[in-house]
């Protein structure tokens, strides 16, 4: 009964991610203007789509590459000036590491502008990883800051 009792722990601590249940944090200035695609109608329309690269970093100082692709799925309702924008991002931290967390979520976004509001939040949810966070799971809350920069806390569960 020892035997598999040992079995069993060293079975879970090997399988267990390295990412257990913490909370890393990235930051970065304004972001710069995306690649606008004006997909379907022309002009604002479901379809068209926002692309960014640039480059942040974690409160310890690691350097982090972050893709964005956001497209239009619904448009203001009702005199609302917000639109409805679908998200798929990549978080790559390190140079070439390999160590990536990836996310989806939906967002509501001022029609005119490429980003929410200064002071909004958006979670989202992580919906998997490669390298250390292989098999990730958990939500990022993405918050635009008063003075431009963006704070994005992933919460990995």
């Amino acid at each position: 009964m020892k035997r598999l009792s040992l079995l069993a722990t060293l079975f879970a601590t090997a399988f267990t991610p390295a990412f257990a249940a913490s909370t890393v944090t990235v930051i970065h200035g304004k972001t710069p203007d995306p690649v606008y695609l004006d997909l379907g109608v022309e002009g604002a329309s479901v379809g068209d789509q926002r692309i960014f690269e640039f480059g942040g970093a974690t409160t310890e100082g690691e350097a982090v590459t972050l893709d964005f692709l956001m497209t239009t799925t619904g448009l203001p309702e009702d005199g609302s000036e917000l639109e409805n924008r679908m998200t798929v991002a990549v978080f790559t931290f390190g140079n070439g590491s390999g160590d990536r967390v990836m996310i989806e979520g939906l967002g509501q976004y001022p029609q005119a502008g490429s980003t929410v509001k200064v002071d909004a939040a958006l979670e989202r949810a992580i919906v998997g990883g490669t390298g250390k966070y292989a098999g990730a799971r958990g939500t990022v809350v993405s918050t635009h800051l008063a003075d431009g920069s963006w704070q994005h806390v992933l919460n990995l569960d």
